[in-house]
């Protein structure tokens, strides 16, 4: 019995060795993927706060105006670059002006540096692009 313990000697320190780098390995990975959802997250409630924003304007100018300041004031420092890219779409489409459009649709997109997936070897940046709508008071007076 003893010359059996003897020989397992440190086998203990080697399995160490061979299992810390993959569980390291791995919670790397559910950190990165963890801001991977977050920063997923931020982009859609961005997208639904300019669109409730553009739903409130009278105009297809002022709907534009509200959308990127609703999304640049959620995405504060989380967009690489500077502010998102917003854009609003009246609908149905084929709407010919804002004035006729029952809903407003706003896609914002976002490049956001993952600064998590940089340890694992994995791009650092990656775009989110969220599309949100959100109904027209159909009792406000819309112009084109």
């Amino acid at each position: 019995m003893r010359r059996s313990s003897r020989s397992d000697r440190g086998s203990m320190a080697v399995e160490f060795v061979v299992a810390a780098p993959g569980f390291l390995l791995l919670l790397l990975l559910v950190a990165a993927g963890g801001d991977w959802v977050s920063s997923s997250g931020q982009v859609g409630a961005a997208a639904s706060d300019a669109a409730r924003a553009a739903s409130l304007a009278r105009t297809g100018n002022d709907a534009n105006t509200a959308a990127s300041g609703a999304a640049t004031y959620d995405l504060r420092g989380a967009c690489t670059g500077g502010a998102p890219v917003t854009k609003v779409t009246p609908l149905p489409l084929g709407t010919a002006s804002f004035a006729t459009a029952q809903d407003v649709q706003v896609t914002v997109q976002c490049t956001v540096n993952l600064q998590a997936f940089r340890v694992v070897g994995f791009p650092v940046t990656s775009t989110f692009t969220r599309t949100a709508v959100a109904p027209l008071d159909p009792f406000v007076q819309r112009s084109a």
